[in-house]
This record gives C-alpha cells, sequence and structure tokens, in this order.
C-alpha cells in the first residue's frame, strides 16, 4: 500500500462518484459519498501513520463498493488500465482453485480476449485461424491477472493502456469495448433463442465481433456443468474515460451448453466462407424485413476454391455500407464483399462482414 500515492487516491475517488469539500482539516482533503460517508485524505505523501490511514481508506472503499480492498487498491494503483473480471463456477471463493479450474480459467480468458483484439485489429470473423498478429501477442503479453482475494470469487484481469492516439483509443480498449457489446449481444440472442429455438440468430453476431472462438472460451467459464451460469464485467480505466458505460454480462444457467453449440455452428460457417469482387447491379432496401441487399457480378471466391465469374446476392452488414453500395453502383466503382453463405429461399446469399469499394481497379467491368 506504500505504492498508492495521494494523487491516485484522489483521482480515484473523483472518478468514482466522491466529492471533495472545500478546505482541509489538519491538513487532510474531506471526501463524502452521498451524504453517508467521509474519508479524509492525507496532504502529502510522507506520514508516519500513511499505511494506516490507506487502510483505512480501502477499508470504507470496500464497504461502499462492496468488493475487496486488495481489488479496490489495486484500481487505485492503475489508472491507465481497464479491467475485465469473471465470476463462474471454475473461480471458486477461498483463494484456492483446483488446477485444471485454473489453467482453464485462465487460457479461456486469453482466447477470449485474443479473438476480441483479432476483431478488433482486423475485422471480424466466424473463426480466427492461425497466430494471432503481432500487436494482439504484443497486447496478451502486457496483461495481468489479480489480484487473487480469498474472500472472492473472481478473476480479475487487467489490461494496461498504451498506444493509439488522438482519436484512436488504444487496442486494450477496443478489445473491451467491442468484447463488452458481444457478450451483451450473445445474452440477448440467447434469451431469443430460449423462445424460439433457432439459434441462426447468432449468424448475425458474426459482424459485431462475435466468433466460434470467443463463443468457446465463454462457454468454459461455465464449468463441467451445463447448468452453471457464469457473469463477466468491465471496468474502464479512469485515466482515459469511455465512451459506453461498463456493464457486467449475467449469463443465465444452460448458457454454457448452448454457447458450446454456437461455437461449432460458426466453425462450419468457417467452412462456407466466401467473398465477391465486382460492379454492383441492382440494390434492394425496402424499408422492412428485407433491407441492404446488393447484387454483385464478379469473381466468386467459396472457401479455399478458386476464384469464378458468378452472380450473387450480397446482404450488407449495415445502413452506412448500403451508402457506400449506392455510390459504387452510381459511379460504377467496383467493391468486395466478404463473409459467409447462406441459404436464403432456396438461393445462396452471402452475408457480409466486410464490405469495401475496390478504387483504381476496374477489371470487374469488361
Amino acid at each position: 500500500m506504500r505504492s498508492l500515492s495521494v494523487a491516485d487516491v484522489s483521482s480515484y475517488l473523483a472518478a468514482t462518484g466522491w466529492v471533495r469539500r472545500p478546505g482541509t482539516w489538519r491538513g487532510a482533503a474531506s471526501w463524502v459519498h452521498d451524504g453517508d460517508h467521509e474519508i479524509l485524505v492525507p496532504g502529502t505523501d510522507h506520514l508516519a501513520d500513511g499505511p494506516r490511514r490507506l487502510r483505512e481508506i480501502l477499508s470504507l472503499l470496500a464497504l461502499v463498493e462492496g468488493r475487496a480492498p486488495e481489488d479496490i487498491a489495486s484500481d487505485i494503483g492503475s489508472p491507465m488500465a481497464d479491467v475485465q473480471w469473471y465470476r463462474a463456477p471454475i473461480v471458486p471463493a477461498g483463494g484456492e482453485l483446483g488446477l485444471v479450474d485454473a489453467v482453464t480459467a485462465v487460457t479461456s480468458a486469453h482466447a477470449a480476449l485474443s479473438a476480441a483484439a483479432r476483431a478488433a485489429l482486423s475485422g471480424p470473423r466466424p473463426v480466427f485461424d492461425g497466430p494471432a498478429p503481432k500487436p494482439v501477442r504484443d497486447l496478451l503479453a502486457r496483461v495481468r491477472i489479480g489480484p487473487i482475494v480469498p474472500s472472492t470469487d473472481l478473476l480479475t484481469v487487467r489490461l494496461p493502456l498504451d498506444g493509439g492516439g488522438p482519436g484512436d483509443p488504444p487496442l486494450a480498449r477496443r478489445a473491451l469495448t467491442l468484447l463488452q457489446r458481444a457478450a451483451l449481444l450473445l445474452r440477448q440472442a440467447t434469451a431469443e433463442v430460449r423462445g424460439t429455438g433457432d439459434i441462426g440468430v447468432f449468424d448475425d453476431l458474426v459482424q459485431d465481433g462475435v466468433s466460434a472462438d470467443l463463443c468457446l472460451a465463454l462457454a468454459r467459464f461455465a464449468g463441467a456443468d451445463p447448468g452453471s451460469g457464469f457473469e463477466v464485467g468491465f471496468r474502464w480505466a479512469r485515466g482515459l474515460p469511455a465512451e459506453v458505460p461498463a456493464r457486467s454480462v449475467v449469463f443465465e444457467p444452460g448458457t454454457g451448453t448452448l454457447l458450446r453449440r454456437v461455437g461449432h455452428r460458426l466453425r462450419r460457417l468457417h467452412r462456407e466462407s466466401a467473398a465477391v469482387t465486382g460492379l454492383i447491379g441492382a440494390l434492394v432496401d425496402d424499408g422492412g424485413e428485407d433491407r441492404f441487399r446488393v447484387h454483385v457480378r464478379g469473381q466468386v471466391t467459396i472457401g479455399d476454391g478458386e476464384p469464378r465469374r458468378a452472380v450473387i446476392w450480397v446482404r450488407l452488414p449495415g445502413e452506412a455500407e448500403y451508402d457506400v453500395a449506392v455510390r459504387a453502383h452510381r459511379d460504377r466503382i467496383p467493391v468486395r464483399a466478404a463473409g459467409t453463405l447462406r441459404e436464403v429461399n432456396g438461393r445462396r446469399e452471402l452475408r457480409a462482414t466486410g464490405f469495401t469499394l475496390v478504387v483504381d481497379d476496374r477489371s470487374e467491368e469488361s
């Protein structure tokens, strides 16, 4: 606790809803929370009883936040680190983990973060084959686990934020933002499947960063018991405010089994991956169920096969891509769409996860 500075404590209090009162009392700053709690923060790091005062501060923060003092201390001392945490059957309270559960928990956290970082860096995919790109490997090498707190049932993952620039958040932040959104969408889709029984709803989530790798990694947190639920949460570094609020996502019992099915389904979809490069011949947007489709004539590649000339319908990810398609059709600019093939009303349709203009390449016009 000697490593926690007065400045770090003060910035943490300011970021978590505490309000500093004007003036000081015997050199200490008074911070209040909802009018019910008060903390006195020393005016300097060099007081003889500084460690005792820090312990008192952490004890009160633990009471207010309902978290372990060790966990709060790590947050205070890491103003530039995002946090992801898991509460799951394979992370039991008591401070001790079985060897198999410990390996499963850490490797699953690694796999989930790797899948999210790869999607944030290179775009979404149903499956990520081969070694991760160097920026992803570098990020994973900097990630830290802990602290392991005996009184809690959490696995905490800390991601230092470095890199990036103005308007370009670090890869760690982009990965966790994507992972949080993907987790929320997976929970929503899981609830929908319980009502309809159709797991095809998960196919549309690939464009949002959901992959077989991510689904299988999260599924392992449910443990061997298919009926167990689990929770994943996020906290953003106070040194770099996020545009979206941090959330926790609770997955109901049985989700692990479903996510395993989804993971295997997305692997099958990966074998049906396809891409087309060519000119748009028609556009469809009826404003209802059938939105954002384009008819592309050009070179179609299915899986690892050779390109062949064909015509295929492409369903675009959203309105922004459709606006690009309108421009491409008007100006006769070739486009490239990549995604997965699906059967729709007896015909094959390319559900695009990527869509770009092919600038200065008019080879498909002939």
